[in-house]
């Protein structure tokens, strides 16, 4: 299964991917992440759960491409960065299992697995 991650937000309007995952090319544990987080997304869209309202807030297309061909879109409009399960968060930090910072010490931000 591919993922794609764009960032639509802002008054622009510009598209910038941020994010690229292929699961057949990931070790297991990380791709059944990425997996549990396209469900979660999955399934928020099918309950109705309404998403933030505002110009300003930051916006991202995900698109799911499955080994049939189909392809999935979610709109997800604002962000929960310190919501560690956050199923758009584990898409943006990547596939690997997040690692706590030491108590005390302010976390820094790994690079994108991506790249980008």
């Amino acid at each position: 299964m591919r993922v794609k991650i764009e960032s639509t937000g802002g008054f622009a309007g510009d598209q910038v991917m941020v994010a690229l995952y292929d699961t057949d090319e990931l070790p297991e544990d990380q791709a059944g992440r990425i997996r549990e987080a396209v469900d979660a997304l999955a399934a928020a869209k099918e309950s109705g759960e309404p998403g933030e309202i505002g110009a300003d807030l930051p916006a991202y297309r995900v698109t799911v491409g499955d080994v049939d061909g189909d392809q999935r879109v979610f709109e997800v409009v604002g962000t929960h960065p310190d919501a560690v399960d956050d199923p758009l968060t584990v898409l943006l930090r990547g596939p690997a299992e997040p690692v706590e910072p030491p108590e005390g010490k302010p976390g820094n931000k790994p690079p994108s697995p991506s790249g980008l």
